[in-house]
């Protein structure tokens, strides 16, 4: 594999599953980079749906974990959610929740089914339910939405198969140092993430972001600016996929358009 992306030009930072506090201020969401900031509610994704910073995007989320979330998961309210939003997250699988598995699998059932007529980047926990993931991804064709696996746990096997499903790997600093991610994922389907969490002051992004971007250019043998002009790309070709676009606030957008 090679990449021979012109990096002469500077991009901000690209992390592509954060989480952010809906009570945060624009003005306090300055510093953060470009971010795609993943909810865990629809209560809280409601809260935000609507709201425009510059590089922020949000997400329309029910994780697997959040049993309120997923015991009041409502379909209707979650379609007309993801018809204004640009991107579908956190929502997945996890064996290890106190979510009755068969509640987990229903809702994100019908979430597919939602973002296989409405198509979005799609950010999937996947964590203890790896195979449990790719059978539901296997049985339902979600067209041309895009199932992205936030820190991605699989075997090596699992990985070449979720390729073959047309995924794509958003690398946290925990598992970037895996060879799969070298070995059996095409460059075009990284992004990389730092999973940010609710107590983390937003300023501290790009450093983490930075980080993993050394740990995935040694594993991929490419300089840091390389992986950033790299990720940009792929996000910018999830998104003409899934048309998208418009959905982003202007300034990203625009920095997008200019990477496919």
């Amino acid at each position: 594999m090679s990449f021979d992306e012109n990096t002469n030009e500077e991009l901000p930072s690209l992390d592509s599953h954060a989480h952010l506090k809906t009570t945060r201020t624009s003005s306090e969401l300055v510093d953060t980079g470009a971010v795609l900031a993943m909810t865990l509610s629809l209560d809280e994704s409601t809260l935000v749906v609507d709201r425009n910073e510059p590089y922020i995007v949000w997400g329309v989320g029910c994780h697997p974990c959040n049993l309120e979330a997923q015991k009041t998961f409502d379909k209707d309210h979650f379609y007309d959610l993801v018809e204004r939003a640009a991107i579908v997250g956190e929502v997945g699988l996890d064996t290890g929740s106190r979510v009755p598995i068969d509640l987990q699998r229903q809702n994100f059932r019908k979430i597919l089914e939602i973002v296989t007529e409405i198509p979005r980047l799609i950010s999937i926990h996947s964590y203890r339910a790896t195979e449990l993931v790719i059978k539901e991804l296997r049985q339902k064709n979600i067209n041309n939405a895009i199932p992205v696996l936030h820190w991605w746990t699989g075997t090596a096997d699992q990985t070449q198969e979720a390729v073959a499903l047309g995924c794509y790997f958003s690398i946290h600093s925990a598992v970037a140092r895996h060879s799969k991610f070298r070995t059996r994922v095409p460059l075009e389907r990284i992004l990389i993430e730092s999973d940010h969490g609710y107590r983390d002051p937003p300023s501290a992004i790009p450093c983490r972001i930075e980080w993993v971007e050394h740990l995935v250019g040694q594993q991929l043998k490419l300089e840091i600016k390389q992986v950033r002009h790299l990720v940009w790309r792929n996000l910018g070709l999830i998104i003409r996929k899934t048309g998208t676009c418009e959905l982003f606030p202007k300034i990203f957008a625009h920095v997008l358009k200019k990477r496919v």
